[in-house]
C-alpha cells in the first residue's frame, strides 16, 4: 500500500473542503470489505474534523446562516461516522461519535440501527455499505405504524436520492444559484424561513454552487470614500448580493446562473414599502453608472454608486424604518429582467398562499413557470393527508429539474426516482403496517436498482447511436467522458498548477517513486491500493487524472 505524499497540512483547506474530505473517508470506509482498512479510514475522518480549529469555534456559536450550515454538516458527519463504526462492530467508538453529533446539535434520533445483514453483494461490496456513498444515514427501523415513523422512511429515501444525485459524475457544469428569502417577522406575516433553510440545506447535498446574502462570494470590500465607511456586515451582504445583477460589476463577483425566490407574506409586505419605487429607480441608475466604470476598468473592485444608494436608504432616518436587505435583492432581480444579458433564470417558489402576486408579479410574467404546491400540500400535511416534508420534496425536485435542465443523466435520474418515490408513498398508504427494516431495505434497493438500469439503458442508447454512424462506441464514450473534464472549469484551473506527485511505500519509508507509474503497475497486478496523504497534497486531483489516463 502507498503511504504519505509530501504536501501542505490539512489546516490549509477550507472548512467545507475539510468536511468533504472527512465524508470521502467515510464513503471509502463503507465500501471497503477490509475491516482494518475501514477503521483506519474512520480514524482519518476524525482527524480531518479535528483540524477545523477556527471554524469549529465559529460553528459552536453560529452568528450567520453559513455558520449554522457548517454546524449542521459537522453534526451530520459525526453521526454518519458513528453509523459506520456501529456497522463495523465498534460500539464504544460509535457511541462516542454519536455524542459528538449530539453536541453539535444533531436533531435526529441517535439510537443505532443497522441495515439487515448479509455478507456480501454480488459486486463484492459489504451489505452494510451498499448505496452508502449516497445514503445520508443508516436505514431507520420503524417500531410502529404511526405517520411519524412512516414519515421518517420517506425522509430517508429522499435524502438518499439527493446525495446520490449529487455524486453523479455525468452531471457536469452544475449552475450557480442564489436563494432569495425573507427571515421570520411575525409583524409582517408568515415567512416560512425554515422551509427556505431546508431548501438551502437540501440543495447543498446536490452540490450546486449555492449562495445567499450570508454566503461570501468575493473579498470583503471597504470603500476608500469616508462617507461610505459603514458596518462591515452590510458591506459583506451587499457584495454577495451583487451576483444577482445581470452584468458583472466587480472582478471577483460574477452573476449567478439561477435564482430561486421564496415568495412569502413577509416579503410581499416588505415590498409595500412606500419608498420602494424610489429605491429601485435610484438603484437602477447607480447600476448603470457602476457598469460603465467597470467596463472602463475591469480590475476595479468597487461599486461606489450602488453602495451610496443602499447606504442612503438603509441608514438615513427618513427611509431606514421600512428598509430590509432582501429588498435590495428584489430590486437587483428587477434590474436583471429590465437589462437582460441572458435569460433571467428566476424561479419563483410560493411558500405562502398567493405570495407570488405580491412579490414578483409586477416584473416576472405570469407565464413564467412557478411553484404554488407548497401552501396546498402544507395544508394537507396538517390534515394528515401527506407525510411531513412531502410538500418540500415535491417543490425541491421541481427546482432541481429546472437547475439541471441541460443534463440528460439528471433528467433520467429524477424521472425514475420520482416514479419510485410516488409508488413507495402509495404503498405506505395502502399497507396497514409499516414495513420492517429488511422489507424497507429491499424497496429502497429496488428503486435505486431501477435508476441504475435506466442510466445504463441511456448509456447503451448513446453507444447504439454512434454505432449507426459506424463510429467506435468506446471512442464515443471516451469522447463523452473527456468532454466532462473539459467542461469542468475548476478542474482545468487546477491542472495549470498541478505538480506530478511522488509517493512512498509506507509512512516511515524514505525512498520515493513516481506515483502514477507505480499505481498503474499495482493496478495491473490487481492490488488494492490505499492512497493517503495530508489534505491538499493532491490525492483527488491525482485520482481524477489517473481515471482520465486509464480511459
Amino acid at each position: 500500500m502507498l503511504g504519505g505524499i509530501f504536501s501542505s497540512s490539512q489546516s490549509a483547506l477550507s472548512p467545507e473542503k475539510t468536511l468533504d474530505l472527512a465524508n470521502a473517508y467515510l464513503k471509502l470506509a463503507r465500501e471497503t470489505p477490509a475491516l482494518n482498512l475501514a477503521l483506519i479510514l474512520c480514524n482519518e475522518a476524525e482527524v480531518s474534523l479535528s483540524q477545523m480549529k477556527k471554524a469549529l469555534k465559529k460553528a459552536h456559536t453560529p452568528q450567520t446562516l453559513a455558520d449554522q450550515t457548517l454546524r449542521d454538516r459537522i453534526a451530520q458527519t459525526y453521526f454518519e461516522r458513528g453509523q459506520v463504526l456501529d456497522n463495523l462492530g465498534q460500539r464504544d467508538e460509535a457511541q462516542n461519535s454519536y455524542r459528538k453529533a449530539q453536541k453539535w446539535g444533531y436533531a435526529g434520533s441517535l439510537s443505532a440501527s443497522v441495515v439487515p445483514a448479509a455478507s456480501q453483494s454480488a459486486s463484492g461490496t459489504p451489505a452494510w455499505a451498499q448505496g452508502a456513498s449516497a445514503a445520508p444515514a443508516s436505514l431507520p427501523q420503524p417500531a410502529s405504524s404511526s405517520a411519524e415513523e412512516r414519515g421518517k422512511l420517506v425522509e430517508y429515501l429522499f435524502e438518499k436520492a439527493l446525495s446520490t444525485l449529487g455524486s453523479l459524475k455525468g452531471v457536469a457544469n452544475k449552475p450557480s444559484l442564489f436563494l432569495v428569502y425573507a427571515h421570520d417577522n411575525l409583524d409582517h406575516g408568515q415567512a416560512e424561513a425554515a422551509t427556505s433553510k431546508y431548501l438551502i440545506h437540501s440543495l447543498c447535498k446536490v452540490q450546486v454552487k449555492l449562495y445567499s446574502d450570508q454566503t461570501p462570494m468575493g473579498q470583503t470590500y471597504s470603500s476608500t470614500a469616508k462617507d461610505l465607511k459603514e458596518d462591515g456586515k452590510l458591506e459583506d451582504i451587499l457584495t454577495n448580493q451583487l451576483c444577482l445583477l445581470p452584468a458583472q460589476l466587480r472582478k471577483d463577483v460574477k452573476p449567478v446562473d439561477k435564482i430561486v425566490v421564496c415568495c412569502s407574506e413577509v416579503l410581499g409586505s416588505y415590498l409595500k414599502w412606500a419608498d420602494y419605487k424610489k429605491f429601485y429607480e435610484e438603484l437602477r441608475e447607480a447600476y448603470l453608472k457602476d457598469l460603465a466604470v467597470y467596463r472602463q476598468d475591469r480590475e476595479q473592485s468597487g461599486t461606489l454608486a450602488i453602495r451610496q444608494v443602499v447606504r442612503k436608504f438603509s441608514q438615513e432616518p427618513e427611509y431606514k424604518a421600512g428598509f430590509h436587505h432582501v429588498l435590495t435583492e428584489i430590486a437587483f432581480l428587477q434590474i436583471r429582467t429590465e437589462y437582460p444579458e441572458k435569460p433571467h433564470g428566476i424561479i419563483p417558489v410560493s411558500l405562502t398562499a398567493n405570495s407570488y402576486d405580491d412579490c414578483l408579479a409586477n416584473f416576472i410574467p405570469a407565464t413564467t413557470v412557478r411553484m404554488e404546491d407548497m401552501p396546498r400540500l402544507e395544508a394537507q400535511t396538517k390534515a394528515g393527508e401527506v407525510y411531513p416534508n412531502q410538500s418540500r420534496h415535491g417543490v425541491l425536485f421541481k427546482v432541481i429539474e429546472r437547475l439541471l435542465v441541460g443534463s440528460n443523466e439528471a433528467k433520467t435520474f429524477l424521472d425514475q426516482f420520482w416514479k419510485g418515490y410516488s409508488d413507495f408513498i402509495s404503498r405506505l398508504k395502502n399497507q396497514p403496517s409499516t414495513p420492517g427494516g429488511l422489507e424497507f431495505a429491499e424497496r429502497v434497493d429496488g428503486i435505486f436498482n431501477d435508476i441504475q438500469a435506466a442510466l445504463h439503458n441511456q448509456l447503451a442508447l448513446t453507444v447504439q447511436q454512434h454505432q449507426r454512424f459506424n463510429t467506435d462506441p468506446r471512442a464515443a464514450l471516451n469522447e463523452q467522458y473527456v468532454d466532462v473534464f473539459k467542461q469542468d472549469a475548476a478542474f482545468q484551473e487546477t491542472l495549470q498548477l498541478y505538480v506530478q506527485p511522488h509517493g512512498k511505500a509506507s509512512l516511515h519509508a524514505t525512498d520515493t517513486f513516481d506515483l502514477l507509474s507505480k499505481v498503474e503497475a499495482l493496478l495491473k497486478e490487481k492490488e488494492v491500493i490505499l492512497l493517503t496523504g495530508d489534505s491538499g497534497a493532491g490525492k483527488t486531483t491525482f485520482n481524477r487524472l489517473l481515471e482520465k489516463h486509464l480511459w
